[in-house]
């Protein structure tokens, strides 16, 4: 199993104002599979996509990514964990203002210290159909295009897992069927594993498996 996480915790600040983000959940991930996660604003799926992607810690429960405990990690060693193992494409692409899409796509690998990928940043913004926009900063790419130069930088890793949130959040909807199409494909391509949070059932039902969340458990 790739992903294997058991009694999962996290809650944020205390007393009466305790929030169980997370109220013991357990999820397991095969290699190469599309796992949907739906549930409404503040059930915990960010949360749950946060710990996945080692951006955050439970406070108890077991997570293991390939065979690896995550848990038993140091900082530093998560950090190479995210980035060498995981991708991931935010609602709000998280570009560089100052920076071309090339720059953009090419930062991920400045700071990777094992094997470079194959796969150059070029030809990975070839793959997304954006070669004749290497040169342009985001704010002159459309909505459609700032993302799929967010999936094309998660991509340029050559990651196991790749970590959708909300990725169409901020698209109309041909741009949200062009990128989800986009996501099939190179799934597909590259036997990658995907998990995909949304709050929209069209989304979700791209993937081979969809799981409904609220208040922090699965339902």
């Amino acid at each position: 199993m790739f992903i294997e996480m058991e009694g999962i915790h996290r809650t944020y600040g205390e007393g009466d104002g305790l929030i169980r983000a997370l109220d013991g959940v357990d999820l397991t991930v095969e290699k190469g599979e599309f796992v949907a996660i739906v549930g409404s604003s503040g059930c915990g799926k960010s949360t749950l996509l946060q710990i996945l992607g080692c951006l955050d810690r439970a406070e108890s429960g077991s997570y293991h990514l390939d065979g690896q405990d995550v848990h038993s990690l140091t900082g530093a060693e998560m950090a190479r964990v995210r980035n060498e193992t995981i991708g991931f494409v935010f609602q709000s692409f998280h570009l560089l203002g100052d920076r071309d899409a090339l720059e953009n796509v090419t930062l991920p690998l400045q700071y990777r210290r094992s094997k470079m990928p194959e796969t150059t940043p070029r030809q990975v913004l070839d793959r997304v159909g954006l070669l004749d926009r290497i040169s342009h900063k985001p704010s002159e790419l459309s909505g459609g295009e700032r993302q799929r130069v967010a999936i094309a930088r998660a991509l340029v890793k050559e990651p196991e897992l790749l970590l959708c949130d909300e990725p169409t959040g901020n698209l109309d909807s041909a741009s949200g069927e062009q990128l989800l199409g986009l996501l099939a494909e190179l799934r597909e391509e590259l036997n990658t594993t995907l998990v995909l949070v949304t709050h929209d059932p069209e989304v979700a039902s791209r993937a081979d498996r969809v799981l409904s969340m609220k208040d922090g458990r699965w339902q």
